[in-house]
């Protein structure tokens, strides 16, 4: 499959929610509001991307305030081109910097409506030593979001019941302690606030932790540990992490208990902290390796993740993450660059361990997107005549270049918001389809000199930079 590497341009306007609309997976993403001055820790410099050679691989919007309504705006565009509806939002504490950041800048934004948000409670930072915690302040807490986050409009639900992810409850809820806490804190939710939260647990790391009846659904945040870790990246360690997830859908399934699978890209902490060994964006097995850069997040999906969701919690899975630099789990595009496995240390491979990084642009949206929409919601029958030919190209040449609330008609197949390069990828593989069947119809291949006679002049003059994973 080929995917077009461009920067993303500014859209503006609404967008089609299509997990409502298709039955594709809700995309959340773990998303942190904690990048701008005053945010304490949290700076580019403690990041792998910054510190590669020849060249670094910086965010597409440079270092960034969280704060600052366009980068928001950004975000939100980046979103939609993932088919990404739901930002898990880091939250600290009561009035801390990335709950002013949430209260007054993410909820207040004027395009904040175009998603759905959560908190994820950072229980570490919150409850202290695991073997002592201070349920007293998870009660305040939940008190705090109860009183300030939870009546947000549009703050998610699931039927009804306002979403909480609870980081590491597999350490703070697994004793009869945490479970009594749990429930005194669902009691005064629903006396005192008339909210039943429904709390997703973060609760298993190899096999399903003690307690788990007592949450709503588990989760993993930390994939990388389970699947990689010091282990190889590979399709045996993917296979691990599969067999990981089948016996913990088993074991949830008997309790009534909802599961929520998570992914990520991959996993990098050398420029922030020593001890994890890197964990590539790439598998290292023969048929994929360096050139395959993606495949890891791609593979993961495909094999582990869509299997586990559910209908009956919207198919929610959890992407871990957004913006999360300093771990090197980003999915927000960066500025391409080319691809290295050098870095600025004495050694000149103290960050990278010898893998290959690249500034990728926006492959792990496209990847998100290709893989949670259905073939169905993606279309090039610009015309709406029922077929894809000569006349559905002339439209998409026609959009080449816009952007903004766009839809099919004007050349943006995949409605992402934008008419580029990966609209005419859908009017190549879907030409001489007819429109109405190419779901349950295999996709022929166009043929050549229809296909000659209509681009040739247009591919002499783009020039695309793309990857294959086959």
């Amino acid at each position: 499959m080929i995917r077009a590497r461009v920067l993303l341009p500014a859209i503006a306007g609404l967008f089609v929610n299509f997990a409502a609309t298709w039955g594709a997976p809700t995309v959340g993403v773990y998303y942190y509001p904690w990048y701008g001055p005053g945010a304490g820790g949290h700076h580019y410099d403690h990041t792998l991307r910054m510190h590669t050679t020849p060249e670094t691989q910086d965010p597409v919007l440079g270092t960034y305030n969280s704060r600052d309504p366009n980068v928001i705006a950004t975000h939100i565009d980046q979103s939609h081109v993932g088919n990404i509806s739901m930002w898990s939002l880091s939250w600290w504490g009561p009035n801390t910097y990335e709950d002013i950041t949430i209260r007054n800048h993410i909820f207040a934004h004027p395009r904040a409506s175009e998603l759905k948000y959560t908190i994820h409670y950072e229980s570490a930072g919150r409850l202290g030593d695991f073997a002592n915690p201070n349920y007293a302040r998870l009660e305040s807490d939940f008190r705090y979001l109860a009183e300030n986050v939870f009546d947000d409009p549009n703050y998610m639900r699931i039927n009804d019941r306002p979403i909480v992810v609870m980081y590491l409850s597999r350490e703070y809820l697994k004793t009869q302690a945490g479970w009594d806490a749990l429930a005194n804190v669902r009691s005064i939710m629903q006396t005192e606030y008339g909210y039943d939260p429904y709390i997703i647990g973060d609760h298993f790391f190899g096999g399903l932790a003690a307690g788990a009846q007592y949450l709503d659904a588990v989760t993993a945040f930390d994939v990388y540990g389970q699947a990689f870790g010091s282990r190889p990246t590979n399709i045996a360690s993917l296979n691990r992490l599969k067999g990981i997830y089948n016996g913990v859908q088993n074991s949830v399934d008997l309790l009534g208990v909802d599961f929520v699978p998570g992914l990520a890209p991959g996993y990098n902490d050398k420029a922030v902290r020593p001890g994890n060994a890197p964990s590539p964006r790439y598998l290292v097995d023969a048929q994929y390796g360096p050139n395959a850069q993606g495949s890891t997040l791609s593979e993961m999906l495909d094999r582990v993740v869509l299997p586990h969701t559910d209908p009956d919690i919207l198919d929610l899975l959890l992407v871990n993450s957004f913006n999360e630099w300093h771990e090197d789990t980003q999915i927000e595009p960066t500025i391409i660059s080319p691809r290295t496995n050098t870095d600025d240390t004495p050694s000149g491979t103290g960050y990278t361990a010898g893998y290959h990084y690249e500034g990728y642009g926006n492959l792990y949206l496209d990847i998100l997107r290709e893989g949670t929409l259905p073939a169905s919601a993606i279309s090039a029958d610009f015309d709406d005549d029922g077929d894809i030919d000569g006349r559905d190209f002339l439209i998409w040449q026609r959009g080449l270049g816009l952007n903004g609330q766009l839809d099919n008609s004007m050349g943006d197949a995949n409605s992402d918001g934008v008419v580029n390069n990966a609209d005419l990828e859908v009017w190549q593989e879907q030409f001489g389809e007819t429109a109405l069947l190419q779901s349950s119809l295999s996709v022929p291949e166009p043929s050549s000199l229809a296909l000659a006679s209509i681009t040739a002049t247009l591919f002499g003059l783009l020039k695309l930079r793309s990857y294959r994973i086959n």
